[in-house]
């Protein structure tokens, strides 16, 4: 009975806020593309991916979501393009969102560069609420079980060689059907950085913080350490607040990328799921730029 009632509460949060931004866990790979349209051609070597979470893992319509990342510079540094998929799926409603980005970039120091970026796009919700039970089908919640949102995002970024930060909102103004979904859409703001620390030719640490809020919803912050060995193996850590421990194990191999993590819910959820699995899979595209880029400071 408990895990019924919990579903439910989880389904009304989904129905009341469809625009929700997935969640991630290793966000240090070019996951930042999903939330910052600036960091589109960020790096000198173009690069595609694919991301499969399960969050919860045993809990009955628990999210599940798939992502497409691919960017890079289209006019050297005045132009770069970002394109994101995203397919969510979270109790009985599916949503698909698919974004352009667009970035410019410009050197404001020897080492530092400002990336300014936009996205527009447009997120088509699909909602079976034959599979919900007493509800009342002439409330104006249930009238429609498809809905489509277009929205626009903002972002910046400045990094160097070893240092970043960026802020962005990724889903400032969306545009959509009159509907209580609509209403009660709140934009995200993300506010992130990182840094490389090398103790020695083979070992870095990379201590990470993202930090993302939403009106009306507790601030949440995910806190990182990966440990590299020679930029080719990484094992990492993280804590989000008030909601779960993760762990991951990260590798390159010439210009392919892999990522696994596993996160141990802290929250009142733990006992009804088993922990969320995250799978990352990257491809760097053309050749390398700056001598040593690819592998210090590819993704931030």
């Amino acid at each position: 009975m408990k895990k019924i009632i919990l579903l439910t509460m989880l389904l009304s949060a989904m129905i009341c806020e469809a625009q929700q931004e997935p969640q991630y866990t290793q966000n240090q790979f070019n996951s930042n593309l999903e939330i910052n349209p600036a960091y589109a051609g960020a790096n000198n070597m173009a690069s595609a991916s694919l991301r499969y979470r399960k969050q919860w893992a045993g809990f009955d319509g628990a999210p599940s979501t798939l992502t497409f990342n691919g960017e890079g510079k289209v006019i050297k540094d005045a132009l770069a393009l970002g394109l994101t998929v995203i397919s969510d799926n979270i109790g009985i409603t599916n949503s698909t969102s698919v974004d352009l980005s667009i970035a410019s970039h410009l050197r404001i120091s020897e080492k530092g560069i400002l990336s300014a970026g936009i996205k527009a796009g447009v997120s088509m919700l699909n909602s079976d609420f034959s599979k919900l039970e007493n509800v009342n089908p002439t409330d104006p919640l249930y009238a429609s079980d498809k809905l489509s949102i277009t929205y626009l995002g903002l972002g910046l970024l400045y990094h160097t060689p070893k240092f970043y930060v960026g802020f962005s909102i990724p889903r400032m103004i969306s545009f959509g059907d009159v509907a209580p979904q609509t209403k009660v859409f709140k934009p995200h703001y993300f506010l992130y950085g990182g840094y490389r620390i090398s103790l020695d030719d083979n070992l870095a640490l990379r201590p990470a913080l993202l930090v993302k809020y939403v009106e009306a919803a507790a601030v949440e912050a995910d806190i990182a350490m990966d440990v590299w060995y020679k930029g080719l193996f990484g094992l990492g850590v993280s804590y989000r607040t008030a909601d779960a421990v993760t762990m991951a194990v990260k590798a390159r191999f010439s210009q392919f990328e892999f990522g696994y993590s596993y996160d141990m819910t802290t929250s009142r959820l733990r006992t009804f799921n088993t922990g969320s699995h995250e799978i990352y899979l990257g491809y760097l595209l053309g050749k390398q730029g700056t001598p040593g880029r690819i592998i210090d400071n590819t993704h931030f």
